[in-house]
């Protein structure tokens, strides 16, 4: 991967201009001197790039997993994604920015600082080898180390990415200081660093969970220490207290980057999936489904698309909901407390002590996520198709729940139905004229087609590494995808 490249673009320049703080005060006035910016000022820049990277509402995920589908340009859909659509841009934009503000905000001795930046560095990671596998990581942000420049990195293990990842997290937790404030360049949780605890502690309960299948003892014993001391690992608790960013709607740089106006989502080309609707119709989860969903505009009907289909009117399908998750204030759901439950009902139904049951933990996860939207649950959790005691294989509902309450956060979904297999179409079945009938579902993203050519030791490496995998994106999973 050839990462030998200036930090900052034109357009992240241009970015900076506008999300500026007191900071720029002290930035040096020399267009190439670079090295020359606030460390808070890259954190601000990087945080709202992770953010519109990795929390889309409506990718190429969204419709693997099942949440929206196109009607129109299907070819993705049934998987015709290749190398030549994906790229490593991360590396040399975000990553790269939290790099260089981690190493100005130590020789500042700014730990909060260090902090923010080393929690939203782990979160990027994670989620890029979650799509792809094996990565670059040790080695991959040294391209400008003055001392040992490392142009062409090597790709690393999801396990020991993963493992670092964990001590990365830790650390990060440990130095911050909740009585102080990163102030406003922290566009997050603005400033708030008891957020930030809280998301780093209930990130590495998700890190522990996606790793649970392939290492049981690291994930139990690492889910099992953050449970049992509070006061050191305090965790997301509460729909208030989740780790949401909330957009400005009236000021043009920082409204949502969801927002669609009316006629223009009426229009789009992306629907809400056949079976998305059907899951919720047959649970009597209509309250959710209202929320999810428009109504279809001929009919006043949810009426969904199953994923690969050609050639449908919009006017006559489902498309997502507009008030909650098209507006201009829309939020960013970074992680929900739905989800931090979900994963408490999972470790205690593996039978790990987490201070709760799994039938508790399970049915205050479905809670959190009717309260996430004002909704309530009522006699939701007594469905047949619900009930934690109704017949239906537990690890089933909490993995088909956990599905449906992360919506529309296709990384996090996407993510959870290849490790858990649940819900159990959405994991085997293949899309409407699938481009490769009789490989069953996608399991990663195509390694970028550049690194084959700019990092070609390394890239080799990580495909011998690996073996089993099919056609880029078929056969071998990544690391913790063992089911």
């Amino acid at each position: 991967m050839n990462i030998h490249i200036k930090l900052l673009s034109a357009i992240a320049l241009s970015s900076l201009i506008v999300s500026c703080t007191e900071d720029f005060e002290e930035m040096n006035t020399s267009p190439n001197d670079l090295t020359s910016v606030p460390y808070k000022t890259l954190i601000t820049n990087a945080e709202i790039s992770v953010l519109q990277t990795y929390n889309l509402v409506l990718n190429n995920e969204a419709t693997w997993t099942r949440y929206n589908v196109r009607d129109v340009y299907v070819d993705v859909d049934r998987y015709g994604i290749t190398g030549s659509n994906t790229n490593f841009n991360a590396y040399s934009g975000h990553l790269k920015n939290l790099q260089m503000a981690i190493n100005l905000a130590e020789e500042a001795g700014d730990d909060n600082a260090i902090a923010v930046a080393q929690i939203m560095k782990a979160y990027a990671f994670q989620n890029l080898t979650d799509w792809y596998g094996d990565i670059p990581y040790f080695e991959a942000l040294a391209a400008d180390d003055s001392e040992n420049p490392i142009i062409y990195p090597a790709y690393d293990s999801q396990q020991s990415i993963y493992t670092d990842i964990i001590v990365q997290l830790k650390a990060a937790n440990a130095m911050i200081d909740t009585s102080e404030s990163m102030g406003t360049a922290d566009v997050v949780f603005d400033g708030d660093m008891a957020m930030w605890k809280k998301f780093a502690n209930s990130l590495l309960l998700r890190v522990y969970m996606r790793m649970s299948l392939v290492d049981p003892t690291t994930a139990q014993n690492g889910i099992e220490e953050i449970i049992a001391d509070p006061g050191t690992y305090p965790i997301i608790d509460s729909n208030d207290s989740a780790a949401f960013k909330y957009w400005l709607p009236e000021d043009a740089t920082y409204r949502s980057p969801y927002y669609m106006d009316p006629t223009t989502a009426a229009q789009q080309q992306n629907v809400t999936s056949a079976y998305m609707v059907e899951f919720l119709k047959t649970r009597n989860d209509l309250d959710r489904l209202a929320v999810y969903a428009e109504p279809a505009a001929s009919s006043g009907e949810y009426v969904g698309l199953p994923l690969g289909t050609l050639g449908q009117s919009t006017q006559d399908l489902s498309i997502m909901g507009v008030a909650e998750f098209r507006s201009a204030d829309s939020p960013t759901r970074i992680m929900r407390y739905s989800e931090v439950l979900f994963i408490l009902a999972e470790a205690a139904l593996n039978g790990w002590n987490v201070g709760i049951t799994a039938q508790e933990a399970y049915e205050a996860a479905i809670t959190a996520s009717f309260e996430e939207y004002g909704l309530d649950v009522g006699t939701y959790l007594s469905e047949p198709l619900v009930d934690f005691n109704g017949g239906v294989d537990q690890r089933e509902l909490i993995g088909e729940q956990k599905w449906c309450a992360l919506y529309p956060d296709a990384t996090q979904g996407w993510a959870e139905v290849r490790r858990t297999g649940y819900p159990v179409y959405v994991a085997t079945t293949e899309p409407v004229e699938t481009l490769f009938p009789g490989k069953g579902t996608i399991v990663r993203k195509p390694y970028p087609y550049t690194e084959a050519i700019s990092n070609p030791d390394g890239f080799n490496a990580a495909i011998s590494a690996q073996p089993g995998i099919i056609d880029e994106k078929f056969g071998a999973g990544v690391w913790w995808d063992v089911d």
